[in-house]
C-alpha cells in the first residue's frame, strides 16, 4: 500500500484525536473550588486501582513581595489543570546526605491527593460514604524534604479506604526566618501547612474524602509540626486526630529561643548588605535576593559537623491575628492548652542513629575522637542543652551525661551503642515521655504510645552516613513500612516477606486510627495484640518488633530516671535551679 501525504496527515490527526479521547475517557477528573483537575490512575502494592492528582497549587507562589509572608489562597484558573505530575520541591539543601547542592524552586506550594474513589460518581456526592483523610507532613528538620510521590508515594496506604494528601511547605530561612516582630513574625512553613488544611476543608469532599475525619501525621520535624498544630488557634477545627512519629514540640531541636531568631535574621541581612536596624527595610531588601543564596546561608549557623542540624525552626510569635503560636509549647502542654483529640506518638529503638553514623564514618573518625577529647564543649552544642541551660549548669550536665552513658570508658567504636542511646534520649526519648505525660495528665482523649524496633532489610543508617556497621533501628526506619521510600533510597535491597508483613501491620494500624481514633478496634490475623492507650504514669506502650506485637510499660527505666532528674532547663525551661535529688544523681 502506498500512503499519500494527505492519508498520512489524516491518519496522524485521527491518532491524536483518538489518543486525546482515550485520555479524556481514561483520566479521572475532579471539580474543586478553583477549577477542574485532570489526574491519572495508579496501582497499589496489591494491584488496587486508584486516582492520583499531583501538583495541585494550594496557594499563590511565594515570590517577590510574597516571600516571608503568610501563604495567600490560590486563585481560580480557566480550563483544566494538568495534575498528573509532581510539582517542584521547595528550595533546599539536603543536610542528611551531606550534599552541598541546593535544589528546588521557590514556586513550590503544591499538594498531591490520592483517592481510591473515582471522583464524580453518585456515591462520592454523598458525604456519608466518604473516606477518612490522612495528611502527611514530611520530615527533614524544616530544611529539606518534600511530599513527592517518588518518595512519599501512595501505593501502600491506598490498599485501604483512605484519601491521602501529601504536600510541600517552605523550608529553611524562606520558611522560618523571623524578625520577632510584626514585620516578619515567622513560621511561614507551618502557616503553609495550615493553608493546606483549609484547602482540604473546602475541597477534599470532591475527592471522596470526609472533611470531618482528617488525621494529620508526620515524622521527625513533621511529627513536631503535628504537635504544634495541636496548639495553634489557626489550625483549630481543621483536623480531628494526630500522629507524631519520632518528633514532637517538646524536643530540644524544635524551637528557636527568644532573641535568637532575630539575631539570625540580622546575620543574613548583613551577609547581603541589607540594613539591619529596621526590620521592614531589611525584609524588603532580602525579598530582592536570590532564593538559592538565602538558603545557602545555613552553614553560617553551624559548627561541629553541621550542628545544630536545624538552624531555622518554629518561633514564638508576638500576639497578632495571624500568629501560629504565641506561647512556649512546653507551657502550653503543661496547662493543657492542646487540642483534646486522639493522639498517637512514638519512637524507633535507636533514634540517635540519625546523628551517629556520620560521627564514625566521616572525616576518618575525627568527629568521634573530638567528642571523646573535648566532650565538655562538644556535648552542649550537639546534645543541645547548651541552647537552654545557663553556663553554670552546662558543665555539670555534660559531666553527668558522660558518666551515665560511658562510665569512665572512652567514646569510640566500642561504645557506639552508648553514643546512640545518648542521642536517642537527648533528642527524642525524653521529650516524647514528657509530652505524653503532660497530655495524659491534662486531657481526656486517648494517647497511644508506640516503640518501633522492627529491623528490616534496609536501614536509613546508609543515608545518614554509614552502612558498614550496625546502628540498630534508626530514625526514619519506620517510614519504609508506610511509604515506598525504599524504591528510591535502597533500590538494590528488595523487600522481604517479613517487610511486606510489616507494611500490612503498620498501614492497618495507622489507617484504623485515622478511621476511628483506635489503632486496634479488633484483633485480626494481621493485628494480633490490642494496643491500649496510656492509663498511668508508667506510660504503657505498644512494641512493634520483629517477633511480636505486645504491650509493656516504663520504657528504659534507668535512662528515664536519669533524664527526669536533670535540671529543668533540659526541658527548654529557663530554670537556674537544680531540682531536689539531682546532686545525688550527679
Amino acid at each position: 500500500m502506498v500512503w499519500t501525504l494527505a492519508s498520512l496527515l489524516w491518519l496522524f490527526a485521527n491518532f491524536i484525536t483518538i489518543s486525546l479521547c482515550q485520555e479524556k475517557e481514561e483520566s479521572p477528573k475532579v471539580q474543586i473550588k478553583n477549577g477542574t483537575l485532570i489526574g491519572s490512575f495508579m496501582i497499589t502494592r496489591n494491584q488496587r486501582k486508584f486516582a492520583g492528582f499531583r501538583g495541585i497549587p494550594y496557594a499563590l507562589p511565594p515570590l517577590g513581595k510574597l516571600r516571608f509572608e503568610p501563604p495567600q489562597p490560590m486563585t481560580s484558573w480557566k480550563g483544566t489543570l494538568d495534575a498528573r505530575n509532581d510539582a517542584s520541591i521547595c528550595t533546599q539543601r539536603n543536610i542528611y546526605t551531606h550534599q552541598e547542592e541546593i535544589v528546588g524552586s521557590e514556586d513550590c506550594l503544591y499538594l498531591n491527593v490520592y483517592t481510591p474513589k473515582v471522583p464524580n460518581t453518585n456515591e462520592e456526592k454523598n458525604p456519608r460514604h466518604n473516606f477518612p483523610v490522612m495528611v502527611w507532613f514530611h520530615g527533614g528538620g524544616w530544611v529539606t524534604g518534600a511530599g513527592h510521590s517518588e518518595f512519599y508515594g501512595p501505593k501502600f496506604f491506598l490498599d485501604h479506604d483512605v484519601v491521602l494528601v501529601t504536600l510541600n511547605f517552605r523550608l529553611g530561612p524562606l520558611g522560618f526566618l523571623s524578625t520577632e516582630d510584626l514585620i516578619s513574625p515567622g513560621n511561614q512553613g507551618l502557616k503553609d501547612q495550615v493553608q493546606v488544611l483549609r484547602w482540604i476543608n473546602e475541597n477534599i469532599a470532591a475527592f471522596g474524602g470526609d472533611p470531618n475525619r482528617v488525621t494529620i501525621f508526620g515524622e521527625s520535624a513533621g511529627g513536631a509540626s503535628v504537635h504544634y498544630h495541636m496548639m495553634s488557634n489557626l489550625s483549630k477545627g481543621l483536623f480531628q486526630r494526630a500522629i507524631s512519629q519520632s518528633g514532637n514540640a517538646h524536643c530540644p531541636w524544635t524551637l528557636t529561643r527568644p532573641g535568637e531568631a532575630k539575631k539570625k535574621a540580622e546575620t543574613i541581612g548583613k551577609l547581603f548588605n541589607c540594613p539591619t536596624d529596621d526590620s521592614m527595610a531589611m525584609i524588603n531588601c532580602l525579598k530582592t535576593k536570590d532564593a538559592i543564596d538565602i538558603i545557602g546561608t545555613d552553614r553560617k549557623f553551624q559548627e561541629f559537623d553541621y550542628c545544630p542540624m536545624i538552624p531555622f525552626r518554629p518561633v514564638i510569635e508576638p500576639d497578632h491575628s495571624n500568629a501560629f503560636i504565641t506561647k512556649d509549647p512546653i507551657v502550653n502542654t503543661k496547662i493543657g492548652a492542646v487540642l483534646d483529640i486522639p493522639w498517637m506518638i512514638g519512637v524507633t529503638s535507636e533514634e540517635g542513629s540519625l546523628r551517629v553514623p556520620s560521627l564514625y564514618a566521616l572525616h576518618d573518625g575525627e568527629l568521634i575522637k573530638k567528642m571523646n577529647d573535648d566532650f565538655p564543649n562538644v556535648a552542649p552544642l550537639t546534645l543541645l542543652h547548651g541552647e537552654t541551660c545557663p553556663d553554670h549548669l552546662r558543665d555539670i550536665i555534660s559531666h553527668a551525661i558522660r558518666e551515665f552513658y560511658f562510665k569512665g570508658n572512652p567514646i569510640d567504636n566500642s561504645t557506639r551503642f552508648q553514643v546512640i542511646d545518648m542521642y536517642s534520649d537527648a533528642w527524642f526519648n525524653h521529650c516524647t515521655r514528657t509530652s505524653i505525660r503532660d497530655f495524659y495528665r491534662t486531657q481526656s482523649s486517648p494517647i497511644y504510645y508506640y516503640y518501633f524496633s522492627y529491623k528490616g532489610s534496609a536501614s536509613f543508617s546508609k543515608i545518614f552516613g554509614d552502612d558498614s556497621m550496625d546502628y540498630g533501628v534508626t530514625h526514619a526506619d519506620d517510614l519504609q513500612y508506610l511509604f515506598p521510600v525504599g524504591e528510591q533510597l535502597f533500590p538494590d535491597v528488595p523487600l522481604s516477606k517479613e517487610d511486606h508483613k510489616m507494611i500490612d501491620i503498620m498501614t492497618l494500624l495507622w489507617f484504623n486510627f485515622a478511621k476511628s481514633g483506635n489503632p486496634t478496634p479488633e484483633i485480626t490475623e494481621t493485628i494480633t495484640e490490642k494496643w491500649k492507650p496510656v492509663k498511668s504514669e508508667s506510660l504503657e506502650y505498644y512494641r512493634i518488633s520483629n517477633s511480636i506485637l505486645s504491650m509493656s510499660d516504663d520504657l528504659h527505666p534507668e535512662r528515664r530516671k536519669f533524664w527526669d532528674n536533670l535540671p529543668e532547663c533540659i526541658n527548654q525551661d529557663n530554670a537556674n535551679k537544680i531540682p531536689h535529688g539531682i546532686k545525688e544523681e550527679l
